[in-house]
């Protein structure tokens, strides 16, 4: 089949891209490379420059020499709401164009949305926390002015969202979270779970040294700057200096800055330790190239996420406590003063990713629910 791939985030699309070609499907991926991380893309579709003239002119070239690259194709897939970086009017208009010009027409549920914001932060939410409310009420993060917590939940956002849902084929979610919010939210619409595609054929298999218990844990801040909040990556990096504080000896802390995705990795590489979301249910692209590359990723990693997938066995993951700082702290540290369950923890990632995140694996439960509808 042609698919087009409208939009990416965190290199999702351009990852999933590699296995359905390895299906034998002619794809095509249309992206901004997911902003500074500049991931591969076959049709650039950036907006520079920034602000008000670079909207015009990638408006203007999506209706003029982008046009006709972005139709005949039997599936097209956006990227949640966020598949191109103009007004959401303007986003409406793209959308019932790819509609019109294609075949099925997909939703991959791989981001914050309007829908997603709403369920969250409703009365009685589908999900026990989230970035925007615990069980003792709103996280200190949604009511900052960078939560932008009521330009998510304007009719604007909400009316691009919904129209979104109700004109899609089916959807696909990244995230046990997404896939949970869209069941609940839109109970008519065919769901399924596709999961985080990781290529392990481009992350080799780390090989430890004869030394590694001797020397100190290299543990690294890995945070979406300028997301710090909405991930609760600070709390998390207030637990990483607690601990490094206590145990200098044992571990060193690592607080990168955002980079190209290239560069990404090999941060990744050479981490023993990688802190990624506090309010996840779920390990993110961040962890699974974490285990994939050797770390130890703490991140979401909640029962109902295990149930979710049906794994009995392994548990790669340190999972932090959104609710209880110590709780938190106190896991990390256990990880970081005790290497024989740092190893054991160590030992389980890269085969977790091959069970469940396996860039074939995913693509078939693509395919498959393609051709199911």
């Amino acid at each position: 089949m042609k698919v087009l791939l409208m939009g990416d985030a965190s290199n999702y699309h351009r990852c999933l891209a590699t296995g359905l070609a390895r299906l034998g499907h002619n794809v095509t991926v249309a992206s901004n490379g997911s902003g500074w991380m500049e991931t591969a893309r076959d049709i650039d579709l950036s907006r520079k420059p920034a602000g008000k003239i670079g909207g015009a002119i990638l408006w203007a070239r999506l209706n003029t020499v982008l046009a006709s690259r972005l139709k005949g194709y039997d599936i097209v897939h956006i990227a949640s709401n966020g598949f191109v970086s103009l007004k959401p009017q303007r986003m409406l208009t793209i959308f019932d164009r790819l509609r019109h010009d294609n075949g099925k027409i997909f939703l991959s549920a791989l981001g914050t949305d309007s829908i997603f914001v709403r369920a969250c932060t409703k009365k009685d939410p589908p999900l026990r926390y989230s970035e925007w409310q615990l069980p003792s009420g709103p996280t200190e993060w949604s009511a900052r002015p960078e939560a932008a917590r009521d330009i998510w939940l304007s009719d604007e956002l909400y009316r691009l969202s919904d129209h979104l849902y109700t004109h899609i084929d089916g959807i696909v979610s990244a995230l046990y979270e997404y896939d949970t919010v869209c069941r609940h939210m839109y109970p008519d619409v065919p769901v399924a779970y596709g999961g985080i595609p990781i290529d392990l054929n481009a992350l080799p298999r780390r090989t430890g040294g004869s030394d590694d218990d001797k020397r100190a844990l290299l543990l690294t801040y890995a945070a979406h700057r300028g997301r710090e909040g909405e991930k609760g990556a600070d709390i998390l990096l207030r637990a990483a200096r607690e601990v490094a504080a206590r145990h200098p000896q044992k571990v060193i802390l690592s607080c990168p800055d955002n980079v190209p995705y290239t560069q990404f990795i090999e941060i990744l590489r050479h981490s023993d330790i990688v802190t990624d979301q506090l309010y996840s249910f779920t390990p993110a692209t961040t962890a699974l190239l974490a285990m994939a590359l050797g770390a130890v990723p703490v991140s979401g990693a909640e029962p109902e996420f295990y149930d979710f997938i049906g794994e009995k066995e392994l548990r790669p993951i340190i999972n932090p406590d959104p609710c209880d700082f110590e709780k938190t702290c106190s896991r990390l540290e256990r990880i970081v003063t005790d290497r024989e369950l740092f190893r054991s923890i160590q030992a389980q990632g890269r085969e977790f990713v091959q069970r469940h995140n396996d860039i074939d694996t995913v693509a078939r439960r693509f395919e498959n629910f393609w051709l199911s509808l």
